[in-house]
């Protein structure tokens, strides 16, 4: 039951900031603070067991890295590590583990999926070269057409993803999560929402576990084993 409680906890705390996540790319520490607080109370009715501790640890790690190495905003790493108090395992899953596979996951195919179609919109739509006032050689324009693309008016959340080198323009693909928006009509990169897609993940990773439960209780009450 005390499991149960932690996943709801989990999932409302995710709900909340990816609403301000989409919103404004800001998320208000209170957020952490309360679910998280609520999380760590919840040990004085359930004390962790090994591989809670085990599965706290792996994720205060991941997002320190992550974090340290600039692959992570500080509110996605702060939101990593209340995960990992307030729900460090899920019927035996690890959830901080299992949420950066699946969250990087979703943003990786949404990255690749949003940069193809404006990409190819403004080659085959508006009939328009791409890429051509950049000095690149060929293979990194076709990488170049997965991770990023021309900035719109109505974007507000992308980082800048090119660079003047030498008087030449050159792509950036690398970007720091605490840089600021790009306000010009340039090539960007997405600043995605993470939160959004722990939420997503956590849900459908939530939901297929309790269905595989129902499924698994259902044929051992109906069929017979013997």
């Amino acid at each position: 039951m005390v499991e149960e409680i932690r996943a709801v906890i989990a999932i409302s705390m995710f709900a909340a900031a990816a609403f301000f996540d989409v919103k404004e790319r800001k998320i208000h520490d209170i957020i952490w603070l309360v679910c998280g607080g609520a999380g760590a109370i919840l040990y004085a009715v359930e004390l962790p067991d090994i591989i809670d501790v085990v599965s706290m640890a792996i994720g205060v790690t991941l997002a320190s890295t992550f974090w340290f190495f600039r692959l992570y905003a500080g509110a996605d790493a702060l939101v990593l590590i209340s995960l990992s108090i307030i729900l460090p395992t899920y019927h035996g899953f690890i959830i901080p583990l299992s949420m950066v596979v699946i969250a990087t996951a979703i943003s990786v195919i949404y990255g690749i999926i949003y940069n193809v179609s404006a990409n190819s919109r403004t080659f085959l739509l508006d009939n328009k070269k791409i890429f051509e006032e950049f000095d690149e050689p060929l293979y990194r324009r076709i990488v170049a057409f997965f991770l990023i693309h021309k900035r719109s008016k109505s974007e507000k959340f992308a980082f800048p993803a090119e660079k003047i080198v030498s008087g030449r323009r050159k792509f950036r693909f690398r970007y720091d999560p605490d840089d600021e928006f790009s306000k010009d009509e340039v090539y960007v990169s997405l600043a995605m929402p993470l939160t959004l897609f722990f939420l997503i993940g956590l849900v459908g990773l939530v939901v297929m576990i309790i269905s595989f439960d129902l499924s698994f209780g259902m044929c051992l009450q109906n069929c017979d084993l013997s």
